[in-house]
């Protein structure tokens, strides 16, 4: 009876006596320890997850503070370039003006006439080969930029039809129902791609070899961007009515060397009648480019030539 306990409870009725062994209670209080102890490990558990829900809110508040710094600083940063883009499209109209203006002057002082006028001695276009017409066609702007219903202003002096004032019209106008494709006149590399709605409204300008490039505003939309190579004939813009403009048309312009020609002798140039674009713009050096052309085009013959007797000696 040493390993048991005898416990008794008396009520009323009598009393009644229980026999509990020794190990039951050591069993018992083995039982109450662990369940105190798992309780405090549950505390303990509960706590630690409320301090991390704790966290996890504080950190996504400091996050959301950080979101919201981050959307202030994007729209600070959109709005100076939108503020950038405008003073850029600013600044490129106001070169086109001093650009336009030096033309008027050069006019004024009669500066295109101190070029020769006798295209005999210096060009014989008759006398130019093949590969270099070939050539000049595929890299000089030619024919027309677009089909056009008609040309609803020419190159020269005019009444600026919004203006009112006398103007130098450096281009053409070709007018043209909004979206009619445009295509590139000559081989060039995309130099300007610029949307605005003021002035020339969308402008583009690809810079042609030697020294030739072209100009076209009010455009609806364009087709290529700034550095991308485009061939003769590929889509480059469709036309429209942006900037400051009165009805849908293309504003075409032809430069060399930055100095505007008239863009309709080059629309009007193509291979069956060469020799125009010699005589109504005779104040660039044709006979210097063909000269040059046609020395390439005699290298490369002879070249070729040389390959081709290697290749015969070496099979026989």
């Amino acid at each position: 009876m040493k390993d048991r306990i005898i416990i008794s409870v008396s009520t009323i009725n009598g009393s009644r006596h229980f026999n509990v062994s020794k190990l039951f209670k050591r069993n018992a209080i083995i039982a109450m320890w662990l369940l105190l102890f798992g309780l405090v490990i549950t505390a303990a558990v509960i706590e630690y997850l409320l301090r991390s829900v704790e966290q996890s809110q504080a950190q996504r508040a400091h996050l959301a503070v950080q979101a919201s710094t981050l959307r202030d600083e994007i729209a600070a940063l959109q709005s100076n370039k939108t503020q950038l883009e405008q003073e850029l499209s600013v600044k490129q109209d106001e070169m086109l003006q001093v650009i336009n203006r030096v033309g008027e002057i050069e006019l004024a002082l009669g500066l295109e006439q101190q070029y020769p006028q006798n295209l005999e001695n210096r060009l014989d276009t008759a006398s130019v080969n093949s590969v270099a017409r070939q050539t000049m066609l595929q890299l000089v702007p030619n024919g027309s930029p677009l089909e056009f219903s008609r040309r609803s202003s020419r190159f020269g002096l005019r009444e600026h039809p919004i203006v009112g004032k006398q103007q130098h019209h450096k281009g053409v106008d070709l007018s043209a129902n909004r979206g009619t494709a445009i295509y590139a006149p000559a081989d060039g590399v995309v130099e300007v791609v610029r949307s605005s709605k003021q002035g020339f409204g969308n402008l583009l300008k690809i810079r042609h070899a030697f020294g030739f490039s072209t100009l076209y505003a009010h455009l609806d939309q364009f087709k290529v961007k700034p550095g991308h190579f485009v061939h003769k004939g590929e889509l480059i813009a469709t036309s429209g009515n942006t900037g400051l403009s009165t009805a849908p048309h293309l504003h075409y312009e032809v430069h060399f060397l930055d100095r505007a020609l008239n863009p309709q002798s080059f629309m009007d140039w193509d291979a069956t009648n060469f020799d125009l674009v010699f005589e109504k713009e005779r104040s660039i050096k044709w006979d210097s480019l063909v000269s040059m052309l046609e020395t390439k085009a005699s290298t490369q013959l002879q070249l070729s030539s040389h390959k081709d007797v290697q290749l015969t000696a070496t099979s026989d």
